[in-house]
């Protein structure tokens, strides 16, 4: 998905094209001279990683219980193990949808980053389907989510992600199910 400049150079093509500000295109075009500077290193890593539920515990339909990340400080290209424990106050059906958010701190401010090939600020009409087509061997991960308490168990997958321009990130991932609020998760991610 992160594919070394290609992405970078989207971004600022993009960005050229979309942004009504020179304030913002100027942000873009200094990520992009980072990427190649950082390029050089050919390895990001992860410095800070938290994570918040941003949603209403009490009432929302899911909630992420607990995750885990591993190894600290997580070095990209890399393997990285996670793992996740949700509580689902009701059954959750499709189609299970997925607004995601994704920021870059740029001084005091967040600009944000455009859906780009399906990573950036991004919706997902139905995680349901997506789930199933990318993890079909997963059964526990496929829709419908009945009711109680689940448990993903900590798995290490190689992530291939080779250059993360350095900064503050922060993904916010908004579920709604059947027009109700499903979850909130916020995550904050600084690469060095």
């Amino acid at each position: 998905m992160w594919s070394n400049l290609v992405i970078c150079a989207t971004v600022l093509t993009f960005s050229a094209v979309t942004f009504a500000s020179a304030q913002e295109f100027q942000y873009f075009r200094d990520v992009f001279r980072a990427s190649i500077q950082h390029a050089e290193n050919k390895e990001s890593r992860v410095n800070k990683f938290v994570y918040n539920n941003c949603g209403h515990p009490e009432t929302d339909v899911f909630n992420l219980t607990s995750i885990i990340v591993r190894p600290d400080p997580i070095k990209l290209p890399g393997k990285v193990t996670l793992g996740a424990s949700f509580a689902f106050r009701e059954t959750a059906t499709s189609p299970i949808r997925l607004q995601v958010e994704m920021d870059v701190r740029s001084g005091d401010q967040w600009q944000k980053l455009p859906c780009i090939e399906q990573v950036g600020t991004c919706t997902y009409d139905d995680i349901c389907e997506l789930l199933a087509s990318q993890i079909p061997q997963c059964k526990s991960c496929q829709c419908p989510f009945p009711k109680g308490n689940y448990s993903f168990p900590a798995t290490t997958v190689d992530i291939p992600l080779p250059l993360v321009p350095p900064g503050d990130y922060r993904i916010k991932a908004v579920f709604t199910n059947a027009e109700k609020p499903g979850a909130c998760i916020e995550l904050i991610i600084s690469f060095d």
